[in-house]
């Protein structure tokens, strides 16, 4: 099927691009998959995700580079049914994944400032049901970190260092965290981690 056809499969959140050969993207060709989250798998797919407003959010689809999780397409339809790709740059509104995902990125594809929570429940959600739960824990724990959220940062920090963490700065993090607390004992216990896993004060 082409990428201007897709709003025809309304339940297939992920679409692998099995063809880029024409210069217009809604002529390129993709075929659905059967996955829940973004795929670690290197490929070019389009995600099921939300324009986020305040008060509400907007079905739409993304193009994800993976394994680095680089967006640069957006595809929307409008009132008269037509679909349209354009670029991510020159979005008004965040345009956030639906689903979570199975490979490492930077935390702000699902931070949608307009209104936080619908990223935040996007990755709770996902957590519940992942296999690498350290990878959706470290994008849910850094939004609830920039939101103030600190207690729920830590949990999520904490699942993410149980299943093996992308980096020793995840240590560094939940010892500046418990800080915020007050809670020396597990500062000091985290800063400990992060030095016995490389890292420099």
């Amino acid at each position: 099927m082409k990428l201007n056809d897709i709003y025809i499969n309304q339940t297939t959140k992920v679409f692998v691009v099995t063809n880029q050969d024409d210069n217009n993207e809604l002529n390129w060709i993709i075929e659905p998959t059967d996955f829940e989250f973004i795929p670690e798998e290197e490929n070019y797919y389009f995600v099921k995700a939300f324009e986020v407003s305040k008060n509400d959010t907007r079905d739409c689809y993304i193009g994800i580079l993976t394994p680095e999780r680089i967006t640069e397409t957006v595809i929307k339809q409008n009132s008269n049914g037509q679909i349209k790709a354009e670029s991510i740059y020159v979005q008004q509104k965040t345009i956030i994944p639906a689903i979570a995902s199975d490979c490492f990125g930077d935390y702000n594809l699902f931070y949608a400032k307009e209104n936080p929570q619908i990223g935040i429940n996007i990755l709770k959600n996902g957590l519940s049901k992942a296999a690498n739960k350290n990878i959706v824990a470290e994008d849910l724990a850094y939004i609830l970190r920039d939101e103030g959220s600190i207690e729920e940062a830590i949990e999520a920090f904490i699942v993410s260092a149980e299943y093996e963490p992308s980096s020793k700065y995840i240590f560094w993090e939940l010892a500046q965290l418990y800080e915020q607390l007050g809670r020396i004992e597990k500062q000091i216990e985290y800063q400990q981690k992060y030095k016995d896993s490389g890292g420099i004060d």
